[in-house]
């Protein structure tokens, strides 16, 4: 629980790939006291990406009323889209990963391609607002793509992954803080609900599965490094 580690942790979005899944399988491994440390640290970061993420959805309400007409054709609607993406990059990035999985990046990009494509349709958006949304690496990823495609309806696309990721974040932040709610002593009788889950939702949700997206998270983050 020291502070100053904490900040570290929450600033860097919590930890790479395998250092969490490392430290998720520690915290339940029956040595510590039922994953409370784990929860305090994810509350933090799940609250930041929150209090971050969310004045972008408002960013693109304003840029989708003030451009309804022009559907975001020509380079001004680009480049406004690509400060967009520059802004979510800051929110959700961790540090920079292994690239073990290097090879799997491919594969991964063509599936993502065809999902992209898919929210550029206006039925299969109001079909994937019931979806649980994505983890944040693939989310990332999703948006990152919309601006790389020359879509229909970038920013209904945009606005239907925004939305859905929100959500599911606030979901995870009050699960998480439920748990940490009934795990102090005053509340420690309470019947156990659905914040059981809230370590594995966030370590999903903030990381994905584990071994996921190393090569991504190398490859944004060099390009970062030359372009932002």
């Amino acid at each position: 629980m020291n502070p100053d580690f904490r900040e570290k942790v929450t600033a860097a979005k919590g930890f790479c790939n395998r250092h969490m899944h490392l430290l998720y399988k520690t915290t339940h491994s029956g040595h510590t006291e039922n994953g409370l440390g784990f929860a305090h640290y994810m509350q933090g970061v799940v609250e930041g990406i929150i209090e971050q993420l969310a004045p972008l959805a408002t960013d693109l309400n304003d840029l989708d009323s003030t451009n309804s007409k022009i559907l975001f054709r020509g380079r001004k609607q680009r480049l406004s889209l690509l400060k967009f993406f520059g802004k979510t990059k800051n929110v959700v990035q961790g540090k920079k990963p292994c690239p073990a999985c290097e090879s799997l990046w491919s594969s991964d990009q063509i599936h993502l391609h065809t999902l992209v494509q898919m929210l550029d349709d206006e039925d299969f958006c109001e079909e994937f607002k019931s979806s649980r949304g994505l983890c944040l690496p693939h989310f990332l990823s999703a948006i990152r793509m919309i601006n790389q495609n020359k879509l229909k309806n970038p920013v209904m696309a945009a606005q239907t992954l925004v939305r859905i990721e929100i959500k599911r974040l606030k979901l995870v932040e009050r699960y998480l803080s439920e748990f940490v709610r009934k795990s102090s002593w005053d509340f420690r009788n309470e019947p156990a609900g659905p914040e059981v889950d809230a370590n594995p939702m966030v370590l999903n949700l903030l990381v994905g599965i584990e071994g996921l997206y190393q090569a991504y998270k190398k490859e944004v983050l060099e390009e970062t490094n030359t372009n932002v």
